[in-house]
């Protein structure tokens, strides 16, 4: 995290112990999160979310079979409804949905029962505070993940992240190497051979995701001034992903590390309390659940 140096932190423990790489496999493929999306607020047949998506059908198949098996969602008599699990995705989806409109200033899909458009913003549960990057600090590294009852995820073609595409938070996602990455820096790791050694990842395809994070305006590309080396560090746009990552975490944690492993406790600074990410409406303060939203007007 940004808190924290990495000569005070142990990267390599962390990285190891974080459950992110796990919540990328479940719901990092292309059009993952629209189809959670789309099932939010109610079930729907396979010709429903064809329409709805303009996805190719062989595509949707692919992805609905995935998603059921990494149990995020199930057959209904009405097609597939969200299980508890896709619920849960609800701040995954809202906080991702919210990071693109700042960019685009597309609305967020959803009405709160305020009655203004849904906009969310994510707060420490015990303090009520906005959780924010440089506000939290990492206590010791929790258990490597043991995830052998998780099925194996489908293999993902790099057909699927072309880079004439906008970066938005979907194809953030839907990259492994470019969301690690992401994660990585908050960390507090921003030398291109820090990164290489701790994601163990190729220099071209190290080299192509960075260039594509500083284009989509994520990562800022400087020089260290005692050194002359480059280091990337977030814009501000790429601080707003860090309540995104928070929620992954926090997810991946709940859905898919098993009850007896220990995870990585974020505590959050102003309050002094271990981190308990709460979503609410920006508009009224409340909390914010699926019953709470609607669709917007026709």
């Amino acid at each position: 995290m940004p808190t924290h140096s990495t000569r005070s932190l142990d990267v390599a423990a962390h990285v190891a112990a974080s459950i992110v790489p796990a919540v990328l496999d479940v719901i990092g493929q292309s059009w993952s999160l629209g189809i959670i999306e789309a099932l939010l607020l109610g079930d729907k047949s396979f010709g429903q979310l064809l329409l709805e998506l303009s996805i190719p059908r062989s595509t949707l198949s692919a992805r609905l079979k995935h998603l059921a098996a990494m149990r995020c969602l199930e057959p209904s008599s009405n097609g597939y409804r969200l299980t508890p699990s896709g619920q849960a995705l609800l701040p995954v989806v809202s906080l991702a949905r919210a990071w693109d409109s700042a960019a685009d200033t597309c609305g967020n899909g959803f009405m709160h029962q305020c009655g203004r458009v849904f906009s969310p913003v994510l707060v420490c549960a015990c303090c009520v505070r906005p959780v924010r990057a440089k506000d939290i600090h990492l206590d010791s590294p929790g258990d490597i993940p043991q995830l052998q009852s998780l099925p194996k995820p489908a293999r993902r073609s790099r057909a699927e992240f072309s880079a004439n595409q906008g970066l938005n938070a979907a194809e953030l996602l839907g990259d492994r190497w470019t969301a690690l990455i992401v994660a990585l820096g908050f960390y507090g790791v921003q030398r291109y051979s820090d990164i290489a050694r701790h994601l163990a990842i190729a220099p071209n395809i190290l080299a192509d995701r960075l260039l594509r994070l500083c284009d989509g305006q994520v990562l800022l590309r400087e020089t260290e001034h005692d050194t002359g080396r480059p280091v990337y560090r977030f814009s501000e746009r790429g601080l707003q992903l860090f309540s995104l990552i928070v929620v992954l975490i926090e997810w991946g944690d709940h859905w898919l590390r098993p009850a007896q492993q220990l995870p990585t406790l974020m505590r959050h600074l102003p309050c002094g309390q271990v981190l308990k990410p709460l979503l609410r409406c920006s508009s009224c303060s409340e909390n914010v659940s699926i019953g709470s939203l609607s669709a917007p007007p026709a």
